[in-house]
């Protein structure tokens, strides 16, 4: 990747996404190195969190990052995947699985005693009567804000 004739590939498909309104930057949560001072993979973090390349404990860290709106070509995508001929069948349905596409609803959920709401996406919404409870991450940034007692806070940041 640091060899001028790759990057410049990377570097024209960026550029042309990014002038498309394609590409956009957020903060996400990352596997970082803090030996190496880069981010990895899940794969590339161990099975008891260390780095494969240095075998330093990997941190969880919220950093600044460009991401792709691949959501608004995922069709394209999907079906020009049948054009690559000379790819295994096996990695065309990684790439499908990867993309993703589904179809479905957002709901958003009100908090009770707050104002706040807390917004879902299914592919069933004909079962959001139903819901019984909303299941939160850990990292959700929405449990910073309430008041859930100091037990439960010391739970969550131990497992985040």
């Amino acid at each position: 990747t640091c060899d001028p004739e790759y990057y410049k590939w990377t570097q024209w498909i960026f550029t042309r996404l990014f002038k498309a309104n394609k590409a956009y930057q957020a903060s996400s949560r990352v596997n970082w190195d803090p030996v190496d001072r880069t981010v990895l993979a899940n794969e590339q973090v161990m099975a008891d969190g260390t780095s494969w390349r240095s075998g330093a404990k990997v941190e969880q860290r919220m950093m600044k990052q460009w991401f792709f709106k691949i959501t608004d070509f995922a069709e394209d995508l999907l079906n020009d995947l049948d054009k690559l001929d000379q790819w295994p069948e096996q990695v065309k349905q990684m790439q499908r699985n990867w993309i993703g596409k589904s179809h479905g609803a957002h709901f958003s959920f009100k908090i009770q005693g707050n104002d706040q709401e807390i917004k879902v996406y299914t592919t069933r919404p004909e079962t959001v009567f139903g819901v019984k409870f909303v299941a939160l991450s850990p990292f959700h940034p929405v449990l910073s804000t309430l008041s859930l007692g100091p037990e439960l806070n010391q739970k969550i940041q131990d497992m985040a």
